[in-house]
This record gives C-alpha cells, sequence and structure tokens, in this order.
C-alpha cells in the first residue's frame, strides 16, 4: 500500500515519540509515590510490591492480545485516549483517601497503558516516511525511554514544592499532547488484512526455544522490576531525601534507555546469544557493586547506570531472537518480550517486598536478584547451544 505525503512525515513520527514520552512519564509516577502513599495507608513493603503489581498486571499481561486486535481491527482511537486519561489517572493517586479508591484507579490505569503501546507502535510504520523505518522506530523508543527516566526525578521536585494532591495539576500535559494527536490525525489508520499464519496455543507452548527465551527475559526483568518498585523505599528506609532515591531511581532508568539503544544497533554484527549473555554478565557484575553500597556515593551511581545498560541492552536482541522463533508473528513475539516477560518480573517482585518485610529490602534484593539472573544465563546457554541464531 502507498501512502501520500500527508500520511507520512517525520512531524508524525516526532509527535508518537513525544506521546510514548508523556505515556511512560505518567506510567512511572507510581514508584515516586510508594513512600508517600505507605505513609499514608500505612501499608508495608509487600502491600507496596502488591500495588505496584495490581498496576503491572493491568499494563503488562493485556498488550499481546490488545496487539493481536490491533494488526486486525483499527484501534488508533485508543492512542489519544490513553494517552490522557491513563495520565489523568496515574496523577489522580495523590488525592485518593480510600484505598479501595486507590487500586480502582492504578488498575485502571495500567489497562489504558497497555493499549497505547501496541497501538502506537502499529502507527510507527504507516506514518514513517519510506526507507526511514528504522530510524522512526528508534526515535519513537527513545521518547518512551527517557519519559520513563526523568519521571522520578522531575515529580520528586515537584512534591518537593507542592504536596501530592497537587499532582493532579500535571495532567494538563497530556491534555495538550492528546490535542497534537488530533491535530496530527494520529487517531485512526487503515488496517491492511494479512495471510500470515495464526499462531496456535499449542505451537506456542511447545515451542521450547521460544519459551525458554520467555523465561529468562522474565528473571532478568526481575532484577529491573524489583528495583524500579523498590529503590525509592530503600533509599527512604535509610533517611535519605526523596530526590536523592529519584536521581538514583533516573540513573538506573537512563542507563535502560542509552544501554536499549546503544546494543541494539550491534544486533546484526554480533550474534544474538553473544549481546544477552555479554549484558547480562554486566548487569550480575555492576549488581554486585552497587548492593555492597546501595548509597549516595558515585559508585553507586555508576553501577546502576551500568547495571540499567545491561539489564535493558538485552531487550532488543531478544525481541529480533523471539521474531526468528516465531516466524509470521512479529507483533505477538514483540508483545511477548516487552509485555509479558515485565509483568512476570512485576508479578515475581512482590516476593522481594515480603521478605524485605523480615530482613530488609537490601538482603531481599541480594537474595532475589542473582540467581535470578544466573538462572537467566543459563536459559540463554542452553538455547545457544541448540545452535539456534
Amino acid at each position: 500500500m502507498t501512502l501520500s505525503t500527508n500520511q507520512t512525515s517525520m512531524a508524525k513520527v516526532w509527535s508518537l515519540s513525544i506521546a510514548h514520552f508523556t505515556s511512560d512519564f505518567y506510567l512511572n509516577l507510581l514508584p515516586v509515590m510508594l513512600p508517600i502513599l505507605a505513609l499514608k495507608f500505612g501499608f508495608s513493603y509487600s502491600q507496596c510490591g502488591l500495588l505496584y503489581m495490581v498496576f503491572q498486571i493491568s499494563a503488562s499481561f493485556l498488550q499481546a492480545p490488545i496487539g493481536l486486535i490491533a494488526d486486525r481491527k483499527d484501534l488508533g482511537i485508543f492512542l489519544p485516549l490513553s494517552v490522557m486519561l491513563g495520565s489523568f489517572l496515574a496523577c489522580a493517586v495523590g488525592i485518593c483517601n480510600s484505598e479501595l479508591m486507590l487500586v480502582m484507579i492504578v488498575f485502571i490505569s495500567g489497562i489504558l497503558s497497555s493499549f497505547f503501546h501496541p497501538v502506537a507502535g502499529g502507527f510507527v510504520p504507516y506514518v514513517s516516511p519510506k526507507g526511514k523505518e528504522v530510524y522512526s522506530t528508534s526515535i519513537f523508543i527513545v521518547g518512551g525511554n527517557v519519559g520513563f527516566a526523568v519521571a522520578p526525578f522531575l515529580t520528586a521536585i515537584y512534591l518537593n514544592y507542592f504536596a501530592p494532591e497537587k499532582l493532579i495539576f500535571l495532567a494538563i500535559v497530556p491534555i495538550l499532547v492528546t490535542i497534537l494527536l488530533f491535530r496530527q490525525k494520529l487517531y485512526t489508520r487503515p488496517i491492511i488484512q494479512s495471510k500470515a499464519n495464526t499462531l496456535s496455543l499449542k505451537q506456542i507452548i511447545t515451542n521450547i526455544p521460544f519459551v525458554s527465551l520467555t523465561m529468562s527475559i522474565g528473571l532478568r526483568a526481575i532484577c529491573y522490576c524489583s528495583l524500579v518498585i523498590y529503590l525509592p523505599l530503600l533509599y527512604s528506609s535509610k533517611g535519605m531525601k526523596p530526590v536523592t532515591a529519584s536521581a538514583i531511581l533516573m540513573t538506573l532508568l537512563l542507563g535502560t534507555a542509552i544501554g536499549g539503544f546503544i546494543i541494539g544497533q550491534f544486533s546484526k554484527r554480533v550474534k544474538i546469544p553473544t549481546l544477552i549473555l555479554g549484558s547480562y554478565s554486566l548487569t550480575i557484575l555492576s549488581m554486585i557493586v552497587f548492593l555492597l553500597r546501595a548509597d549516595d556515593s558515585l559508585l553507586s551511581y555508576v553501577s546502576i547506570f551500568i547495571a540499567g545498560f545491561g539489564m535493558y541492552g538485552a531487550t532488543p536482541p531478544a525481541i529480533v531472537w523471539a521474531q526468528r522463533m516465531l516466524p509470521n508473528s512479529d507483533s505477538f513475539a514483540t508483545s511477548i518480550m516487552l509485555g509479558f516477560t515485565f509483568g512476570i518480573g512485576y508479578v515475581l517482585s512482590v516476593f522481594i517486598g515480603w521478605l524485605g518485610d523480615y530482613i530488609g529490602l537490601q538482603l531481599a534484593l541480594t537474595y532475589f536478584t542473582f540467581p535470578a539472573m544466573l538462572l537467566a544465563t543459563l536459559l540463554i546457554i542452553l538455547i545457544r547451544n541448540k545452535n539456534i541464531q
């Protein structure tokens, strides 16, 4: 299908990147709010983990089925709606006075977030100028990674000057972005019917290399997700200021953004298993250094940055590998690597909060993340030994 120049433009690509920045920025407000909500409602570490798990279950596990539907139906209207409504609800946690209302708002905002990524991702190849598809995709992904990375730090600064109830005023930004999306006509797109094979459940669960890869990336996600949830709580428990806790979290997330971009560039020149194993090695070594200190020293900042670099650096090659394992199912494979595996990570991270209630978060993170990363590494080695490249 040939698209006219008014349908494809870099302005539309940048608009999608801005939308991705906005969606992921508000997606990551909750970790900063967890210490405040814990004090307000008397939550324990495990209860904070459960609250975040509620959000991530709705935000992660629905992406794959939504992606399958979006390939066949025009769900474009959910792009602006998810940005506006999802972000508004994320800001509304500051005015919650009921635990039930808090859980409902967190759950619904997660559902709206799950619509954004598969729908917005489907727009990128549609609006990208011919020959610039890879460049356009990079712009789109970087927007989300940067938004997710800077959200904790900027939100902490905002909360230094304003009460949590005033967080709702930040909702003006997604309203403006929603107007931009409508002006760029990024709310509907034609669906090109494909004759690609439809995957069956049996085909998925009997594909042992794909299942093993999914398990490995899911185990890796335990390390990533537990840090996203518990870093602010860990630093708060050490008596450090919220800005310091948010700065260390932002450093981790900037590492993930840069790692995913840089390591992804090597996927055509270095064998995929080697890239993933190299990323895992960086994560394990840097996490050893970080968890021995976990303070506001330069070494802690450097080590957590490298850990983030390695953790998310495995994602782009894993996506490519999964797509090769499931021919004609690129959207589904991508959704599993970007949605389902992170859902696994957030669910299992609840056990870290439970253990942290008894022995402290620093030890709990140590006891969970290293066995998870070592098992993840073993799974990749076993797949590589089957000569599946």
